[in-house]
């Protein structure tokens, strides 16, 4: 959601700046930052908690690429050997289940600590 969204629907709420912080659990300089426009690319998860501080877009919206890419120049670059663990670990989760997968770990730990 674009920031000038954001900044009318905390007015139209009249939302002090420092509620809507609270309400976001985030800190207050950094709710202040992002509608001021200071800060040019915040990260999905301060506006995620910002809209839903507000009351908007209670199911996020945010797809797990751009979450992975972040929001405007701020990108996380990951190794070939990365997204291969990340696109296993996705494929193990959805065939098989999150205890499956934390066993998988527990085995995996136990192996690296011998």
């Amino acid at each position: 959601m674009e920031i000038a969204k954001l900044n009318e629907e905390r007015k139209k709420q009249k939302i002090s700046i420092a509620e809507l912080a609270e309400k976001a659990n985030i800190p207050k300089g950094t709710v202040e930052k992002v509608l001021f426009g200071i800060v040019k690319d915040p990260r999905s998860s301060t506006i995620q908690a910002i809209e839903q501080a507000l009351g908007l877009n209670q199911q996020p919206e945010w797809t797990d690429e751009e979450k992975a890419l972040g929001v405007g120049r701020h990108k996380t670059y990951l190794s070939e050997d990365d997204y291969e663990w990340l696109e296993l670990k996705s494929e193990i989760l959805r065939i098989h289940g999150e205890n499956y997968l934390n066993t998988l770990k527990t085995m995996l730990n136990a192996l690296t600590k011998e």
